[in-house]
């Protein structure tokens, strides 16, 4: 759902701009203001510092490119890295050896025009390729620096137990020519560059390093993954200056506490209001949804439905005030359509009754003619019979005329397997026409308490019920039990079964799922069943079948009624 279609989207959006906003932006000032005054405590101290160490760096630098100009512009210099081992270069070799004995270097390199080591002269603290490891010397790859016509190779890490170092290489030309013929180059220890960085400024809470183009070194010459904040000073060279590593040491690191405390406690409190808001969103539209789904129930015709709600707020009083009227709806709806649908049986009804009393008056009259002279009792008996139900469909008729206002009851004890002998007489030849197994189960001595004309049509009406809803081969099964004050008839079948969400409705006036019929049976038996003290249940399963159990006064129970009233 869009937030501009949402309220509980807004109210949480907006919530949490208006509370979290304030938070944030007060923690992120104070931490800004905080950088500010520790720049300021320190900078003048550092600037001093950074600058007097990137004097000592520029000054060692300069004396090391002094050195190797000096020694490149020796007579004969330029020869004798291709000159052979055992010729007369004493005098040369003597200097080299004088040169490279400096603490600084590890020794002198030779190169040719392409950059190929041709010869080094070791010093005292020589140590490990090109002098005395059998594993190449590789420059390749390395950072150039351009320092006039001097180079800065380097620096080259600490690797596999060797020490680090740089080269400061200086071009080697022909006598009287500008071609270079080679390269003489100062092998520096990198410890000895990184040794003028000093000590520790700042009591302890700036640790110097040294920008190269390789990465930053501490101060014996170590590589160091700078991972805090980084104060830069003055170049000496391209790529190359004096660091400050702000650590969390000595007074700073109390204050590096405290604002990772106080940051942490923003975060935390933004987080906790964000959550916050977004329970109780997610409670308000919880509930808003109930609302919305319980007006989308009663909408889509589920007068049944009810709000669950719990509490005394607005939208509790919203949920009861709604279920109330929901009920109250469903009542006046069942009212009017109960009215609704009498109005019309009671129109259906008079419009033809008088069509079928006639017919009905006509068939009686011929009835009593046939049995003044028939002479068999067994067709007089069945004479007798059809008068009898010619009787009882003129006064069904009268009560489909009446159905608003039924015909009040004539209690009597009717003993149960008359009731059934009488059911069978209609309904064994029905389930015989549709190959079906019909049996009634009763006690001999079982008698109700009822109006048998109202029991007959109930009774009637379930048996057709069942016939007609049971296929081929099925079972209809009529059997009455006592219940102690009052006596069950179920009428049983074998069918299709009512569905579940049907079984409310087939009681109803007029709703039938059957291609004939008007819907009226189950009506006006569940109406004469009440009439008469008794009640109905329908229990049912899709394909299991359908029983309807009718459950009413047992006759011994009201003649001790009367008797005690003697």
């Amino acid at each position: 759902m869009a937030i501009e279609k949402s309220i509980v989207r807004r109210y949480l959006l907006l919530s949490v701009l208006a509370s979290t906003l304030p938070v944030l932006s007060i923690g992120l000032l104070y931490d800004h203001f905080a950088g500010n005054a520790l720049e300021q405590l320190l900078g003048e101290k550092i600037t001093t510092h950074l600058k007097a160490t990137a004097n000592r760096l520029g000054a060692y630098i300069e004396a090391r490119r002094y050195q190797v100009e000096t020694l490149a512009n020796y007579p004969g210099i330029a020869g004798f890295a291709t000159v052979a081992k055992g010729a007369s270069t004493g005098e040369i070799a003597a200097l080299l050896q004088i040169e490279s004995d400096l603490p600084d270097l590890y020794g002198i390199l030779f190169f040719d025009a392409q950059g190929r080591l041709q010869r080094v002269v070791p010093g005292q603290a020589a140590s490990g390729p090109p002098y005395w490891n059998d594993r190449p010397f590789e420059t390749a790859g390395l950072p150039i620096t351009a320092l006039s016509d001097t180079q800065i190779i380097g620096p080259m890490p600490a690797t596999d137990g060797d020490s680090g170092w740089l080269l400061v290489r200086h071009p080697l030309h022909a006598r009287q020519t500008d071609k270079i013929t080679g390269y003489i180059a100062l092998h520096v220890r990198l410890a000895s560059l990184t040794e003028q960085l000093g000590t520790n400024a700042g009591a302890g809470a700036l640790q110097p390093l040294l920008r190269t183009p390789a990465g930053y070194f501490n101060a014996v010459g170590q590589a160091n993954n700078a991972g805090r904040k980084i104060i830069t000073g003055p170049k000496i060279l391209p790529g190359w200056s004096p660091s400050l590593e702000v650590e969390s040491t000595g007074f700073l690191k109390a204050f590096a506490l405290e604002r990772r405390a106080l940051l942490g406690a923003v975060l935390v409190s933004a987080a906790l209001i964000v959550f916050l808001f977004y329970r109780l969103s997610q409670l308000l539209r919880k509930r808003v949804t109930l609302l919305l789904d319980g007006a989308e129930a009663i909408s889509s015709g589920q007068l049944d439905h009810r709000i669950v709600e719990h509490g005394s707020d607005e939208i509790a009083t919203v949920s009861y005030a709604f279920n109330a009227m929901s009920s109250k709806l469903k009542e006046y709806l069942d009212r009017a359509v109960c009215m609704e649908k009498l109005a019309a049986l009671g129109e259906f009804a008079t419009g033809i009754a008088h069509e079928i009393r006639n017919p009905l008056a006509a068939m009686k009259t011929s009835v009593q003619a046939l049995s003044r002279r028939e002479q068999d009792s067994k067709r007089i008996r069945l004479l007798a019979e059809m008068e009898g139900e010619i009787d009882r469909l003129a006064r069904v008729i009268s009560d489909l005329v009446d159905l608003g206002h039924p015909r009040p009851p004539l209690p009597g004890a009717l003993p149960v397997s008359e009731l059934f002998r009488r059911v069978s007489g209609i309904i064994e030849p029905a389930a015989r026409e549709r190959n079906l197994r019909f049996s009634c189960q009763t006690d001999s001595d079982l008698s109700l308490w009822a109006d048998s004309d109202h029991l007959e049509q109930i009774v009637i009406n379930l048996a057709l019920n069942a016939v007609q809803a049971t296929p081929s081969g099925g079972t209809v099964n009529l059997r009455a039990t006592s219940t102690g004050e009052q006596i069950a008839i179920e009428v049983s079948d074998t069918g299709c079964g009512i569905p579940e969400e049907l079984r409310e409705r087939v009681s109803t006036p007029f709703f039938t799922t059957k291609t004939k019929g008007v819907g009226l049976g189950l009506t006006i038996s569940r109406q004469l069943c009440e009439l008469n003290g008794g009640r109905m249940h329908i229990d049912s399963a899709t394909g299991q079948g359908t029983v309807v159990t009718v459950l009413l006064p047992i006759a011994e129970s009201h003649h001790a009624d009367h008797s005690d009233h003697r």
